[in-house]
């Protein structure tokens, strides 16, 4: 099945946006933190526009928000893995407790991450 508007079905776009993801996930931590500043700014913008009249193309906010979500999700991704890889450096064991306070997550949410990680 086709959309109408494009010759892609819907499986090669769902492809291109994994593209997407693959790529921010190529980047460094820092390179995302500024990539999520400026596509915040950027969205700030387009809903001034829009408040004001001056939006071409309302469409954009959208992308953004999903942009947004998509980078802060791999961020948070590499920084998990960063704290998941630093703990298993070091000799000390932490309690399932101390390393979600110290990720700053729900002690269910690491135990579901250390779940996917084993």
């Amino acid at each position: 099945m086709k959309d109408k508007d494009s010759n892609e079905t819907p499986a090669a776009k769902s492809k291109d946006l994994m593209g997407e993801a693959g790529k921010l996930r190529e980047k460094s931590v820092p390179e995302l933190e500024d990539l999520l500043r400026d596509d915040s700014k950027e969205l700030v913008d387009l809903r001034i526009r829009k408040e004001t009249g001056q939006l071409e193309k309302p469409h954009e906010i959208k992308k953004y928000r999903r942009e947004i979500a998509r980078i802060k999700t791999i961020l948070e991704e590499k920084r998990d893995r960063i704290i998941m890889d630093e703990d298993s450096k070091s000799d000390k064991r932490m309690s399932l407790r101390e390393t979600a306070n110290r990720s700053g997550v729900s002690h269910r949410k690491a135990l579901r991450e250390l779940h996917k990680a084993s």
